[in-house]
């Protein structure tokens, strides 16, 4: 993945392939797993973190500007609506461990067969546009409806939301919510004219073609990876955060924490 981050404003990789979602999928389904999530009680996942297990009482994210390169050239998208789905919002959201139709786990692309044939790459941003991120609460519509995922006017929604209880001392609870910083304005309900900090991340992963039974594949001990958990219980990017946190952004735009899995093919290009 070609990950940059500077001023906050960070990048991440994502898509392409020919044919490749197979025959038992819609052209444009992509299934999302975190594979290093284990079941817990209660239906909670669990994270190892630096040998400390941790519960995952939220994790969940927003993808936003969906585009595919064919010949060369960049082509819109919009997601397909559903419940968790507008044209050009998905939300994301892995919460039960034991029923998987609880969870917001396939990203939906309104995209054919024979255009996913030419694609070689696709790319998305953990983020909102500017202008859906510092909507009213009152006027949001589905999937942006979502409280836990909703700062203030002036800040704007949670690009990523994760937060963790230690398993065996359940007091000891971290989060990190990724969202705009530096937004001007006087008040918290006040809509801002610019964010110094957006803190969208942007994801891209060339392809090769002729692949099949595609799958995204997350891992949160890469977001996690050097990241001191017990230093401060909140990392919230639209303040000032502690390096502690900062660590996580770079993680985010550094490390390989989303990529593909093509049992069947050998599908990254070298």
């Amino acid at each position: 993945m070609n990950l940059k981050w500077c001023c906050f404003v960070p990048a991440i990789a994502l898509l392409s392939g020919c044919g490749f979602f197979g025959n038992d999928r819609a052209p444009g389904d992509i299934p999302v797993t975190f594979t290093d999530l284990t079941r817990g009680e209660d239906c909670a996942y669990e994270v190892t973190v630096d040998k400390t297990s941790w519960k995952v009482n939220y994790l969940a994210f927003y993808l936003s500007n969906p585009e595919v390169k064919v010949e060369g050239r960049w082509i819109p998208l919009d997601f397909k609506v559903n419940d968790w789905q507008s044209k050009d919002v998905a939300f994301m959201h892995f919460q039960n461990a034991c029923d998987d139709k609880q969870n917001r786990d396939h990203i939906m692309l309104d995209i054919n067969e024979a255009l996913l044939d030419r694609v070689t790459e696709l790319r998305l941003t953990l983020g909102l546009d500017f202008g859906e991120n510092h909507t009213a609460q009152a006027d949001q519509v589905a999937p942006l409806d979502k409280p836990t995922m909703f700062q203030s006017v002036n800040i704007g929604h949670n690009f990523f939301r994760v937060e963790l209880q230690n398993t065996r001392e359940p007091s000891s609870i971290w989060s990190f919510l990724l969202a705009s910083g530096g937004c001007n304005g006087s008040t918290p309900e006040t809509t801002p004219s610019a964010c110094a900090k957006p803190n969208r991340v942007t994801v891209t992963l060339p392809m090769a073609q002729n692949v099949s039974d595609l799958n995204l594949l997350a891992k949160l001990q890469q977001i996690l990876f050097r990241v001191d958990l017990d230093k401060v219980a909140e990392c919230n990017m639209a303040k000032a955060p502690d390096e502690s946190c900062k660590k996580v952004m770079k993680n985010l735009t550094g490390r390989d924490w989303l990529k593909w899995d093509a049992p069947d093919k050998v599908y990254l290009k070298s």
